[in-house]
């Protein structure tokens, strides 16, 4: 059985926390994979898995102007890897849901790991030359505004068995992102 209580949550604030840590139950993934019988997950069809992860968070954390985001994807199988995070402008119906990602994270048009695609949401994959390939680091913009942004976004990840066959998954949160911190 997994130790699941490897990850404390932020004890300051659990809406608020510095990272937003994600601890995949791993032993229960593989036998996902291995046991049941599954269609196979693809980029554009992942297979979710929100049951199988332990998050340091409750509700919708909210960041403020000048506050580093570091999303960490957690695992005991070295090979799950983080392929990106896909993240979505989702407000109110009626408004428009365009957004200038590079007024609200810093660095987004020069981070060459960062892609905006025709349909106006943020790609972000994480550095391949850090020492860390299941974590992605985003920086809100010093003056975000009067502007309140509610994001969806999509943590996608692979799983590839020693049978080379590759499974991907997805975990679905939200989080808002405001010049307010109340």
């Amino acid at each position: 059985m997994e130790n699941i209580m490897t990850k404390k949550p932020d004890t300051i604030n659990l809406t608020n926390p510095q990272q937003l840590i994600f601890v995949l139950l791993s032993e229960t993934l593989k036998k996902v994979v291995t046991d049941f019988k599954t269609t196979k997950g693809t980029m554009s069809e992942p297979l979710p898995t929100d049951g199988l992860v332990i998050t340091n968070i409750i509700g919708i954390p909210k960041f403020t102007s000048n506050q580093e985001i570091k999303f960490v994807l957690e695992s005991q199988e070295e090979s799950i890897q983080l392929c990106y995070i896909w993240f979505q402008n989702i407000i109110k119906s009626g408004r428009n849901n365009s957004i200038q990602w590079s007024s609200v994270f810093k660095n987004i048009s020069s981070d060459e790991s960062c892609t905006i695609p025709p349909d106006n949401s943020l790609y972000v994959a994480p550095n391949k030359s850090g020492d860390d390939k299941n974590t992605v680091s985003l920086t809100v913009q010093d003056n975000i505004g009067d502007e309140e942004y509610n994001l969806y976004y999509t943590i996608l990840f692979s799983y590839t068995l020693k049978n080379n066959a590759k499974f991907f998954f997805s975990i679905d949160p939200l989080m808002k992102i405001s010049s307010s911190t109340v």
